[in-house]
């Protein structure tokens, strides 16, 4: 009789530890998202390659315009990432900054995830709750962890299947359950869809699976072929890829070793070494991964793993519970197979690829802090260590949301400059024009491609290198956006019209502008007086031509300049003609304006577009006057649109002006 208070005392202490652990991690879960959600749209800044890329596939996924199995752009890259964007796009709509989202979700269950894996795999621990609680609140502030969940990359769901894989196999050997084995080989056949760095979780499978095994070879063989055969249904679609195109199983991975396979073994060596010296001292020195050179841990942290290995330290079994072995061989096996992938390839420390580590990496200060309570007994002991947790985490939110905001680098590495430009411009096209004044390449950029895509309005594309086009009279708000190497000849186009420099940081100098244009803004060239009248359409303005004589064999450069009155509808190209009284065509050059870039069929009502052509002259040209004619034609009938010119001179071509042969 005497026990039953006890026991009930007892139970309700249990109850009432096991409800804090819950709030607990409840909290942390909601810290976590709110520190990968924050400011995610300006923090990192700008829009990176790849992230545009992921969103530009899924986009493709999302509307019906492919469905891979493998992406084989570039080097090749898994699909899984791709087409949980795309069920984004079908949830929540296309955007551009759903990638980031998505990343920041994943990083977030990893959170919880991360606390039932290691309770589990650590169930024979006293203090096993508690230990998950602190790895979850380690990997909540870690500064590795939430640079990968506020980039729009497929990285960040390595961790996620990792520390997934860890729990399950510890859970199906503690419950003997064959449908939990084929659980975990499902997960394991979902991973390989994620990221080239999810091919190590195999191993891990297969290594922690022999830890926590027990019972005899046929209980072991029967759980080993319910986790082979639902790893290999889920893989098989994959895998079936693999063997009829083995090309893109190496490709990519051939593309990131190359400098170490030639390197050899010494260059695995000091891969390794750099590896393990980025926990503690130097880590990854790209500003996209990292706060560059900033190891994984902080000093505070770094002190609380070192005694956390001390802790891993074989200790006596407690009363009634098994060793803990197992389970530190599981979480060290689970950390060195997941940083595996920087020692094999190059640029190591990497931290992109080694991110599957995370949720592993985080138990060893966990550990570290629940082997200190056991020598820091009363309340000064226990309020250093909460003082330590804490002074980690806040080490860690500054680093990123303060030093890492402000790092060299960022400018570049998240291609800053471009996606201000483009953000200037599609922001206008919702409900005005925008202009998007680029080189080929940033034309060609998925950023820009995305930005396309998902504009909601009057988005214009021009490749400055090939032409200018901007507006002579405006209906409606227009923004230019344009790179700096033509900032001026715009502005003498548009007097009047303040120019917002962006400028390049930390080195600072001019990158691009925007021209912000008011409804019912005129250009000088919407006075002009045209040349001709083409198709009734386009006017042609007046051009320059040499004033002086000219040698045969000469390369005449001339700018064409266009007005368009109404969209001419169709595509056409431009010709001009050296001509004579007595030969319609001397010399000649004709082609699509603008390289093809602007073609005729884009041209807008109420703007102006330059282009230049280059006519090479004989070399055998007699001297003398030569009219030159311009006009022009559809590329597939050869028909010539109607010029209309005062006085009249042709009816399909207008003569421009001449110039003198010497």
């Amino acid at each position: 009789m005497t026990s039953l208070p006890v026991t009930h005392a007892s139970a309700a202490r249990r109850w009432l530890a096991e409800r804090q652990v819950v709030l607990a991690l409840l909290l942390l879960v909601l810290i976590a998202g709110l520190l990968r959600l924050w400011n995610i749209a300006q923090l990192p800044p700008g829009y990176w390659y790849d992230e545009a890329h992921k969103s530009l596939v899924a986009l493709q996924i999302f509307r019906g315009q492919r469905f891979p199995i493998y992406v084989t752009d570039y080097q090749g890259i898994e699909a899984g990432y791709f087409w949980l964007l795309a069920a984004w796009f079908r949830l929540f709509g296309p955007s551009a900054y759903a990638t980031r989202y998505l990343a920041a979700l994943i990083g977030t269950l990893t959170v919880p995830l991360t606390y039932w894996s290691v309770a589990t795999a650590y169930r024979s621990h006293p203090q096993r709750r508690w230990l998950a609680l602190t790895a979850a609140a380690w990997l909540t502030f870690l500064l590795w962890h939430i640079v990968w969940s506020r980039i729009g990359m497929e990285n960040i769901s390595v961790p996620f299947f990792a520390v997934a894989l860890l729990g399950l196999m510890a859970s199906a050997w503690q419950r003997q359950r064959a449908w939990l084995f084929a659980v975990a080989g499902a997960v394991l056949g979902l991973s390989l869809y994620t990221n080239p760095g999810a091919r190590v979780l195999p191993f891990q499978a297969l290594v922690t699976f022999a830890i926590f095994s027990q019972g005899d070879w046929r209980r072991r063989l029967g759980f080993g072929l319910a986790f082979l055969a639902a790893a290999s249904l889920v893989f098989a679609p994959l895998g079936a890829f693999f063997l009829s195109q083995p090309q893109w199983f190496t490709s990519r991975l051939a593309f990131t070793s190359a400098n170490t396979r030639a390197g050899g073994l010494t260059a695995y060596a000091v891969n390794a070494l750099n590896t393990l010296l980025s926990l503690t001292f130097r880590g990854d020195v790209i500003p996209r991964h990292n706060l560059s050179l900033r190891p994984i841990f902080d000093p505070l942290s770094a002190v609380c793993m070192l005694a956390g290995l001390v802790g891993l330290w074989p200790q006596p079994a407690a009363e009634g519970r098994p060793s803990l072995a197992r389970a530190h061989a599981a979480l060290l096996v689970c950390l060195a197979i997941n940083l595996a992938p920087a020692v094999l390839s190059d640029g190591a420390p990497e931290f992109g690829r080694t991110v599957g580590a995370a949720p592993f990496v985080v138990v060893l200060p966990a550990l570290g802090i629940l082997f200190a309570a056991r020598w820091l007994t009363g309340w000064p002991g226990r309020a250093l260590l909460v003082a330590v947790v804490l002074g980690a985490a806040g080490w860690n939110l500054y680093d990123y949301f303060y030093r890492y905001a402000r790092q060299p680098g960022l400018f570049d590495a998240f291609e800053v400059g471009q996606w201000t430009l483009i953000q200037g411009a599609t922001a206008r096209s919702r409900a005005g024009v925008g202009y998007l004044l680029l080189d080929e390449p940033a034309l060609d950029h998925p950023a820009t491609q995305l930005a396309s895509q998902l504009a909601e309005g009057d988005l214009r594309r021009v490749n400055g290198s090939m032409c200018l086009a901007y507006p002579a009279l405006t209906t409606s708000p227009v923004v230019l956006s344009t790179f700096s190497t033509w900032q001026a000849p715009l502005a003498e186009r548009l007097p009047g019209v303040p120019a917002e420099t962006v400028l390049h940081t930390p080195e600072v100098y001019p990158y691009g502008a925007l021209f912000r244009l008011p409804a019912g803004y005129a250009a000088p060239a919407s006075q002009e007086t045209a040349i001709a009248t083409i198709g009734n359409q386009v006017d042609l303005l007046p051009l320059t031509l040499p004033a002086n004589p000219i040698a045969p064999g000469t390369v005449l450069s001339m700018t064409l300049r266009w007005r368009v009155a109404h969209p001419l509808g169709g595509r056409y190209n431009v010709f001009v003609h050296l001509t004579t009284s007595a030969q319609p065509r001397v010399a000649g050059v004709d082609g699509e304006p603008c390289g093809g870039w602007y073609p005729t069929d884009g041209w807008h009502a109420g703007e102006v577009i330059e282009h230049s052509l280059q006519l090479t002259l004989p070399a055998d040209l007699a001297p003398g006057s030569y009219p030159v004619a311009v006009g022009l034609y559809d590329w597939q009938s050869g028909v010539r649109l109607p010029v209309i010119q005062n006085p009249p001179r042709e009816p399909d071509r207008a003569i421009v002006g001449s110039i003198q042969v010497r």
